[in-house]
């Protein structure tokens, strides 16, 4: 559909540009307030540009904050598991993604509509009593990082200087920098990236992806469990 259509385009583009909050564009003008987290189009600075929440922001390829009016994550109720979509709007399956040549973090569309980064990692079997260890394996995390700064809510990227590296992602309208698990490594955001659990579906594989409930998976990774 559009929306699909409109996201893909969203995913697909490189950069965001910076959001403009309070009527101050980029060249440092002024206009009609919004309050915090409108976003504009096309310059205007009317507070009848403003767009309101997350999915109008993804559709426009935006960097963009949340709207002051959406409501508190806590007042939601959690969401079912919902497919997870790749690009192209189409639906995505373990066995699909895996024999795919993807990065080790890339954006699909998840849990709510919104962008999450999936997220694979290779695995290196020990050498075994012959001294001949089996080729290495791609298998996804149980997690998938939500592409939502925790600042005011622009989409983050990775961290094209992290790249060929550990990997990482970074905000492009305030600077805020995240190591690869999403642990934030310089402000301001003042919270790790968001995580949604990713599973796969039985019979098929169809990947699905949940509110993550109970600990943080990646503390028990730092604390070496």
């Amino acid at each position: 559909g559009m929306f699909a259509a409109a996201a893909a385009a969203a995913i697909a583009s490189p950069r965001y540009s910076q959001p403009r909050r309070h009527g101050i564009d980029s060249g440092g003008s002024s206009g009609g307030s919004n309050g915090i987290g409108g976003c504009f189009i096309g310059g205007s600075s009317s507070s009848s540009a403003p767009l309101a929440g997350r999915r109008a922001a993804i559709t426009t390829g935006i960097g963009c904050a949340l709207s002051s009016g959406a409501p508190a994550a806590a007042a939601r109720k959690p969401s079912p598991p919902q497919p997870v979509t790749d690009r192209n709007g189409a639906g995505v399956t373990e066995t699909a993604w895996l024999s795919a040549d993807h990065s080790r973090a890339e954006l699909v569309l998840g849990l709510d509509g919104e962008p999450y980064f999936l997220l694979t990692e290779t695995v290196r079997p020990a050498a075994g009593s012959e001294g001949e260890a089996a080729p290495p394996t791609r298998r996804l995390l149980e997690y998938a990082i939500k592409a939502e700064c925790t600042h005011l809510g622009c989409l983050v990227q990775e961290d094209v200087a992290l790249l060929a590296g550990p990997g990482g992602f970074a905000c492009p309208c305030h600077g805020s920098k995240y190591d690869a698990t999403g642990a934030v490594t310089r402000g301001p955001a003042p919270a790790p990236l968001g995580i949604a659990r990713v599973t796969a579906r039985e019979p098929d594989g169809a990947l699905l992806m949940s509110a993550w409930e109970g600990d943080d998976p990646r503390r028990r990774a730092a604390a070496g469990g």
